[in-house]
């Protein structure tokens, strides 16, 4: 389920491209380019290392994992490297090291690039399955969800080049309409690729809107008790703790806490160090 191989090649063949771009990011980047794709190398290797030995049982397996994690961390963090088969072999390394938190978290960060990725789909999938909070959805999200699945379902960019299509088609029969006054067909199309182009653009104006104040985040710590205040002076908000993997959006940042709306919509606050954010 967790093969990387695809994604690797992925993963080489951007990362060349990078590099031949590095000089136009160089404020932003700590890492040469021959340190990058040399730490990207020594990642594949070291995971693909590790999967042999945990096929032979040898436990030495996890210590290659985690250095493959530390070398894609330090492509993230030190090079400013972001692409989705790079967060996509980080996700299949936490999963590996049982870090269901940062695998979530990973998966998610590819989500913005191969959203897609029928493999990530499926990882996604299976290792929210794995985690111990299991919050549902609102009825009503559910219901949005399935109403307007084209907006959650297909990717910004199809959404994006469908939107100027149906633009571009809704001009070209309008003025066809001025043409042909008669043909009452041409006024239907026309009205179609309209309305097509505005359900089109709503859906890109609902992304951006949520993309500026929705931030997503996951539950790193392994147990987090929730609090009804910035402060441990304060009643826990529910009776039993949130755990690793569960996800939230962000409401407010207050100095090291955090007020968060889980899934289900209800808020909470938590500490900073215990989470982390999707886009930080």
């Amino acid at each position: 389920m967790f093969s990387t191989s695809f994604h690797s090649a992925i993963l080489t063949a951007v990362m060349f491209f990078l590099t031949a771009l590095s000089a136009c990011a160089q404020d932003k980047s700590t890492l040469t380019a021959m340190q990058a794709a040399a730490l990207c190398k020594e990642a594949e290797q070291l995971f693909n290392a590790g999967n042999d030995k945990y096929a032979a049982g040898d436990a030495a397996a996890l210590d290659d994992w985690r250095k493959a994690a530390a070398r894609y961390e330090r492509l993230v963090n030190e090079g400013d490297y972001h692409n989705g088969a790079l967060f996509y072999n980080l996700g299949n390394i936490y999963f590996r090291l049982d870090d269901i938190g940062r695998a979530i978290l990973n998966y998610r960060r590819a989500q913005q690039f191969i959203p897609r990725d029928p493999n990530l789909i499926r990882n996604l999938a299976f290792v929210r399955s794995c985690c111990r909070d299991h919050i549902p959805e609102p009825e009503r999200t559910r219901v949005l969800k399935t109403l307007f699945f084209w907006h959650y379902d297909l990717p910004l960019s199809w959404r994006e080049n469908g939107f100027l299509a149906a633009f571009a088609a809704a001009w070209v029969f309008a003025l066809l309409c001025l043409w042909r006054r008669q043909r009452h067909w041409l006024r239907w199309c026309t009205a179609a690729f309209a309305f097509l182009a505005l359900a089109l653009a709503t859906s890109l104006v609902v992304d951006e809107w949520n993309r500026q104040n929705h931030r997503p985040g996951v539950i790193l710590a392994e147990s987090v008790t929730a609090y009804k205040g910035n402060s441990e002076s304060y009643d826990p908000s529910f009776t039993e703790p949130l755990h690793a993997g569960t996800e939230f959006t962000l409401i407010e940042s207050r100095g090291e806490w955090l007020e968060i709306a889980l899934t289900d919509n209800r808020t909470c606050w938590i500490q900073r160090h215990e989470a982390e954010l999707v886009n930080p």
